[in-house]
């Protein structure tokens, strides 16, 4: 599956697509500014900031636009106007306990009005040997952005075996799911990085790029250093070459256009 999705107003990415570049993509989740700059600055100054620094996309992320937002097209249009392609991220989950959750439809609704190439969940409480109704899903993706779960920070949607048992059924059912490879999360749920990528790689269309640190017990993202940049080479061997990354660490400081830039090459060196 390659991170493609027909729309007319969209500019033409093909660093998203599979082999069509020698270097993969890099994108930069609105979440790496934090809640004050985005309200501070809003998406606008965000999106000035990606262009100048010369970012091939950003994620969009849901949780940091108003709850009553609806101006989903002319905010795709912006990022379009820009060169920007949008991946799509909602935090609401694919599944709930026992039950398929309802606002599916919705997530890809606003994707599809931001003309986003892919549409980033949690995956939630996977039913792992229930019936689910592939065919359903499998006739609602069919005209939707390509869509990817992605391992968060809670047992049941970051750990190895439910996402495992998720995506190969998805795939026995040839229902296209592909996976968002978080680097950071996985020391949230006790998973190794490079365990996750041998088993699941084969999965991934998305990684997203954080540091992790522990501060009195407690983790939180963080800009990577160089010894950590280093051992992400040990599991990016075990994922699709040109799989687009994204920064998804905190970005801050007095010039953040100027970070930005920064960290972009930094990932671009990777």
């Amino acid at each position: 599956m390659s991170l493609q999705f027909s729309r007319s107003r969209m500019v033409p990415f093909p660093m998203l697509l599979s082999g069509a570049s020698d270097a993969p993509a890099i994108l930069v989740a609105t979440s790496a500014y934090g809640h004050e700059a985005i309200a501070a600055h809003g998406h606008t100054a965000v999106l000035s900031w990606l262009a100048a620094a010369g970012a091939d996309g950003v994620e969009i992320r849901r949780e940091l636009l108003p709850p009553d937002f609806a101006d989903f097209i002319d905010l795709g249009q912006a990022c379009a106007d820009l060169g920007l392609a949008i991946v799509y991220s909602a935090p609401e989950r694919l599944w709930e306990v026992d039950q398929f959750a309802t606002y599916l439809d919705k997530q890809l609704i606003e994707a599809t009005a931001l003309g986003a190439v892919a549409v980033k969940i949690p995956m939630g409480h996977y039913p792992v040997g229930s019936q689910v109704d592939w065919a359903a899903l499998r006739e609602r993706l069919a005209a939707a952005p390509p869509l990817l779960i992605e391992n968060d920070q809670t047992p049941e949607g970051g750990t190895l075996e439910p996402l495992s048992a998720c995506l190969e059924d998805a795939a026995s059912a040839g229902c296209p799911l592909g996976m968002t490879f978080d680097i950071g999360n996985w020391h949230w749920t006790g998973n190794d990085p490079l365990a996750a990528a041998q088993r699941l790689g084969h999965f991934v269309r998305y990684l997203h790029c954080k540091g992790v640190v522990c501060d009195q017990g407690h983790r939180r993202a963080s800009l990577p250093n160089d010894g950590e940049l280093a051992t992400w080479h040990t599991f990016l061997a075990h994922l699709p070459t040109q799989v687009p990354r994204a920064i998804e660490y905190p970005l801050q400081g007095q010039d953040l256009a100027a970070i930005t830039t920064e960290q972009l090459a930094r990932l671009r060196r990777l």
